[in-house]
């Protein structure tokens, strides 16, 4: 598979002329397709609706969120990959889609390291490890001892083989050494809501879904994923804090648009997304929802997303992440 790198050099030092510029001169002039891989009702639409709204208003064309959702993610990303690479389409490209998916799926629709080209990060949230209330644990060691005990006998929900939250329990029980049966849903909140009901024990989310759940007393929260603590429940550790040395998964996504688009489009669509991102009230509604606003340079994006495209591949080997 070719390497990111070789886009990655291509976004920075491409001169913007000729056909390129032209191109980017009155560039949006119609609306744009924004490709969302996920259903509505997820965090991932709340994010994608906020910065469509936004990009409208800076470039006063309408941006359209287009939401399909599927194959965890990489159906949206597939057509994405497919479209005109003429900046009109754009998709929201995400860790289950871009970094997990290829180490898990045999055959993949795209490669997700060449046929899309970064254009910024957008938002990096924090997962919630969190467990039913009726589960006699208060910590995360706690929670490891019961899982050694009774092996398989916990039900670990996600959103599905392949997500983001599949991948931070998966790795949460390989660190830890424990075994947890995995029941896969159609979505974060048909993962949530098997948790809310003790269909399942526990799970690995966004935060911004479970802790509705937790400040109600449906859910315990026992460790955030980051390798920080969470400014909206500061008092809860980091899972490497509460005992799993090293561990760290936090759900980020960002814009990613087809291989051949412009660079000057693409620097255009930059600019615009670092602008209404670093807006205060942008960044509010992100936390409010559970992740930081996190605008970068194309170049940082790609790198981003190498660095946790290698991470994930040492993963899903130790671990055995597949889909069969």
């Amino acid at each position: 598979m070719a390497l990111l790198a070789a886009s990655v050099a291509a976004i920075p030092t491409q001169p913007a002329h000729g056909a390129s510029a032209d191109a980017a001169r009155d560039y949006p002039n119609r609306p744009i397709r924004y490709i969302l891989p996920n259903g509505p009702g997820s965090n991932a639409d709340i994010f994608t609706r906020i910065l469509a709204q936004k990009l409208s208003d800076h470039f006063g064309q309408q941006v359209v969120v287009d939401s399909r959702p599927g194959a965890g993610g990489m159906l949206g990303i597939d057509i994405a990959s497919k479209s005109a690479p003429d900046g009109y389409t754009i998709a929201r490209g995400n860790l289950p889609a871009l970094a997990i998916a290829p180490h898990v799926y045999k055959k993949m629709p795209y490669d997700a390291l060449v046929d899309l080209l970064p254009v910024s990060l957008t938002d990096n949230g924090q997962n919630l490890l969190a467990v039913h209330a009726s589960i006699a644990v208060s910590n995360v060691r706690e929670l490891i001892a019961l899982l050694k005990a009774k092996p398989d006998a916990l039900a670990m929900a996600s959103p599905g083989i392949a997500s983001g939250g599949h991948l931070a329990g998966v790795l949460f029980t390989s660190m830890a050494g424990v075994r947890s049966l995995h029941v896969p849903y159609k979505s974060a909140g048909a993962s949530i809501i098997s948790v809310v009901a003790n269909e399942s024990q526990w799970t690995f989310a966004p935060i911004g879904a479970p802790l509705p759940h937790v400040r109600a007393g449906r859910l315990k929260a026992l460790a955030v994923g980051s390798d920080k603590r969470a400014p909206q429940v500061p008092e809860v550790p980091t899972v490497a804090e509460a005992g799993v040395n090293g561990y760290y998964s936090t759900s980020w996504a960002g814009v990613v648009v087809p291989k051949g688009t412009p660079t000057a489009i693409i620097t255009k669509l930059n600019a615009a997304i670092v602008k209404v991102l670093s807006a205060s009230d942008v960044k509010e509604q992100f936390l409010v929802q559970g992740a930081e606003a996190s605008p970068t340079t194309p170049q940082e994006f790609a790198r981003f997303i190498r660095a946790d495209y290698d991470r994930i591949a040492k993963v899903a080997k130790v671990a055995g992440l597949t889909a069969d």
